[in-house]
């Protein structure tokens, strides 16, 4: 993840989609042509999907290189779901303690190389400046970020 370098190519990703998406929808007005609005509206979708990643993705490249750490305990579950066409989904989410703190609650993004177990963990909490949660969660077995913003909690973990 510190190979992300500082975010330059996620920074630009967004914007990159959203003029991407403008193009190919003036093109569409232009010809008349349906096939360039469907085009659009996946590239509409793919900067929402980028703004919804990328920033949690920058900030913990940048709080493993430059993050004031601290230690902490983080514990882990899944919860599955079904959408409507039945297909089977599943989120790790993780509520995040800290000494005297309150407890963040976050939902995961999907590690790559490796799947975390269930259960409450001892962990390295990076923070960075101008973040009020952390920004990555390492655990013996591996690293842990944010994929949505967390929620803030009250309270101690059981």
């Amino acid at each position: 993840m510190t190979r992300a370098g500082s975010g330059a190519l996620w920074e630009v990703a967004r914007p990159g989609a959203i003029l991407l998406a403008a193009g190919l929808a003036l093109a569409g007005a232009f010809t008349r042509n349906p096939v360039f609005f469907g085009i659009a509206l996946a590239a509409a979708l793919l900067a929402f999907a980028v703004r919804q990643v990328a920033a949690h993705r920058i900030n913990a490249a940048r709080g493993l290189r430059e993050g004031v750490k601290q230690k902490g305990a983080v514990e882990i579950s899944f919860h599955s779901w079904k959408d409507a066409e039945s297909n089977v989904h599943e989120s790790c989410r993780g509520l995040i303690s800290m000494d005297g703190r309150p407890l963040w609650e976050m939902e995961f993004a999907a590690p790559g190389h490796w799947r975390p177990r269930e259960g409450s963990y001892p962990a390295r909490l990076a923070f960075i400046r101008g973040v009020e949660w952390p920004v990555v969660i390492l655990t013996q077995e591996g690293l842990l970020y944010p994929r949505l913003k967390p929620r803030q909690r009250r309270g101690q973990m059981p």
